[in-house]
């Protein structure tokens, strides 16, 4: 199942080298945090590997690989179409009905609240790959060894932070998102 998994998303993102160096440093980077966080391995590397294969689909494919329902939830918002239409497509394609690898693959670009473990270490891999060439990669993926809620509090604020400078609000899920982990670390730090 994962040589399939792979060979298809070879087959997607051929045309798209930097993208295929990223999904691949995601499934990485999601390996290895999940052995130091003793999660599936082999969940970790098939959501990692399988979160951007719709990335470069066009707008009308992502919406007809999706439900009516999330077409409506983020209407306003469909740089999210990609992830829920990726997750759909590995559950259809290859019959993974596994709702923590779904979720994993559908809530990557900016997590939610109360994130299982899984969804955790893929929404931070999917920052902190050493692909990505963000300035700030290394220490987040540091924090996510030490303290992974902390990791994607952070990776939230940034996203949010990114978003504003551009002149573009974050969504209303978004903000609760990143409110419910400020909440979670300053707890954990007590």
């Amino acid at each position: 199942m994962i040589d399939a998994i792979e060979k298809r998303v070879i087959e997607k993102l051929s045309q798209h080298e930097q993208r295929l160096k990223h999904v691949y440093g995601v499934a990485e980077t999601a390996v290895k945090l999940a052995k130091i966080y003793h999660e599936s391995e082999e969940k970790a590397w098939i959501s990692g590997m399988f979160h951007d294969i719709a990335k470069y689909d066009s707008l009308e494919d992502q919406m007809n690989k999706m439900d009516l329902r999330w077409i409506k939830a983020y209407v306003d918002f469909p740089v999210i179409y990609h992830a829920i239409a990726a997750a759909n497509t590995l559950e259809h394609e290859f019959r993974i009905h596994d709702q923590d690898i779904l979720n994993a693959i559908r809530y990557h670009v900016w997590g939610r609240k109360n994130m299982s473990l899984l969804e955790k270490i893929i929404f931070v891999a999917d920052y902190c790959e050493p692909n990505r060439g963000f300035h700030d990669s290394e220490m987040i993926y540091d924090m996510a060894v030490n303290n992974i809620d902390q990791a994607v509090c952070y990776c939230m604020k940034a996203s949010i932070d990114h978003l504003l400078s551009k002149g573009l609000e974050p969504s209303e899920e978004q903000l609760e998102a990143y409110q419910y982990y400020q909440e979670v670390t300053r707890g954990e730090s007590q």
